[in-house]
């Protein structure tokens, strides 16, 4: 699955005042927020993704969002083609020295990513006012 970050700045206020709040009840929050903010994400990606006339598995099928994983303290989600497409990803993406680049990733990331920020503000803010 590809790498890439998305910072949320001012957030970590947002984020001490939900864990106040909702306490353990804001682990749930805070992961539902990364993964559908994942899923904005991926959805792009399927949609700039290039699909071939042959008929096996699609890149566009296996783009899939992981579950929320916690390294170092910080929470993420991997977002990208699964295992059975995922070996191709970077032929697409990079180009080879026959075939152009056609790149989805990381266009689908900076695109959607100010969707993503307020989706996740969105999110943290209801779950404050609604606790």
């Amino acid at each position: 699955m590809a790498n890439g970050s998305v910072e949320l700045v001012g957030i970590d206020v947002m984020i001490q005042a939900l864990r106040s709040k909702l306490g353990a009840g804001a682990a749930r929050l805070e992961n539902k927020a990364l993964y559908e903010g994942g899923e904005i994400i991926a959805d792009a990606q399927r949609e700039k993704v290039s699909v071939s006339d042959k008929a096996s598995l699609h890149m566009r099928d296996d783009i899939k969002v992981s579950r929320v994983r916690r390294e170092d303290g910080v929470k993420f989600v991997l977002i990208g083609p699964g295992k059975e497409t995922g070996w191709r990803a970077h032929f697409l993406e990079f180009g080879t020295k026959k075939t152009p680049a056609q790149p989805f990733i990381y266009p689908a990331f900076h695109e959607k990513k100010a969707a993503v920020e307020s989706h996740m503000a969105r999110e943290f803010q209801m779950g404050v006012r609604d606790g």
